[in-house]
């Protein structure tokens, strides 16, 4: 049995996660959280139709974590807990310095952007996967395009949205992170060259498959300045994303406005707030979501193209969507098909 350590168990895509490993052969699977009630609570859940062993424990990120870990002796940290636009590389240090993977299902800009220089040469050192990113962006979204384009001359556009669905089950530490770029600069690749927009602030109208029209508006993610330069993009690369409610999208579209002008300067006190005010926002929404890519530029045989990679995820499982990156990345870590580093 291969312990795996998941950081962040009880929250909403811990939960799924946990789920997921818990039918996962070859593992021992110990789930954490702040409240070690709440993680025991869980590996009780799920212990009735787990495939292996499942226990829970307290551990809080910000208090003793190297010691706290190596009293757990992972083979595998995962990290699940968020939000990671504020968060510092003490969890993937720790998780390596003491022998163990670590894959997190973090999709900010800035730490994935600084997670190869910082985690490299450690993990390199010691035989061991650093992976981040393991989530619906960036590792889904470059999945597709990389199998849209497969033998393709040119990429002059790609464009990715995600439009969960309202009633999806929405924490803090989501709601946390939405705020943190609105109204601030997000990368766009335009023209062939990294730029910017305003975060949640402009937005457009599109064609959902299987949910029809989805107001969605820029988002900050790694995906405009990875994918553009890593293929080459003739003209645009963008990341998008919509909220079913209108009053959500609205809401945040003038928070964002508000920002950018300087009137307030953190949103973060608003989160306890927007999190009740799901409550009756959700009322009127679906349980369901979906993800497009969409990409054009010249096929092998010189043929200009367009092509389109869809998802739609109902009966409120948009949530499970974000998770199956990470359970995919444990799978392969059984095997050792992943290179160290």
């Amino acid at each position: 049995m291969r312990r795996v350590v998941l950081i962040g168990a009880t929250g909403v895509f811990g939960r799924r996660l946990a789920r997921h490993l818990s039918r996962m052969d070859g593992l021992d699977l110990v789930l954490t959280s702040r409240s070690a009630g709440k993680a025991q609570t869980l590996a009780q859940e799920l212990t009735a139709e787990a495939s292996v062993p499942v226990s829970g424990t307290g551990l809080d990120r910000d208090k003793d974590l190297v010691a706290a870990l190596a009293v757990l002796q992972p083979w595998l940290v995962i990290d699940a807990s968020g939000p990671f636009q504020q968060q510092g590389y003490e969890v993937p240090t720790a998780a390596l310095l003491l022998g163990a993977h670590i894959v997190d299902l973090a999709d900010a800009r800035g730490y994935l952007a600084g997670y190869g220089p910082q985690l490299d040469e450690i993990a390199r050192q010691r035989g061991l996967v650093a992976l981040a990113g393991a989530s619906s962006t960036p590792a889904l979204s470059a999945a597709a395009v990389r199998e849209l384009s497969e033998g393709w001359q040119r990429l002059d556009t790609i464009e990715i949205a995600i439009t969960p669905g309202g009633r999806s089950e929405v924490g803090p530490a989501v709601i946390a992170a939405v705020l943190s770029y609105a109204g601030q600069p997000v990368p766009v690749w335009r023209e062939g060259e990294l730029q910017t927009t305003s975060g949640w602030e402009t937005g457009e109208v599109i064609d959902m498959p299987g949910l029809g029209p989805r107001r969605v508006a820029p988002v900050e993610t790694v995906d405009a300045e990875t994918l553009g330069p890593d293929f080459a993009v003739r003209s645009r690369a963008s990341f998008a994303a919509g909220l079913e409610a209108g009053i959500e999208q609205w809401g945040l579209a003038r928070l964002a406005w508000i920002r950018r002008r300087g009137w307030v300067a953190d949103l973060a006190p608003l989160v306890p707030f927007l999190v009740k005010a799901r409550r009756i926002t959700r009322l009127w929404t679906s349980d369901r979501g979906g993800m497009r890519v969409a990409i054009s530029g010249i096929d092998g045989k010189g043929r200009p193209r367009r092509a389109y990679w869809s998802l739609l995820a109902e009966n409120d499982d948009g949530p499970q969507v974000p998770t199956l990156a990470a359970a995919a990345a444990v799978r392969a870590l059984l095997t050792d098909s992943i290179t160290p580093g």
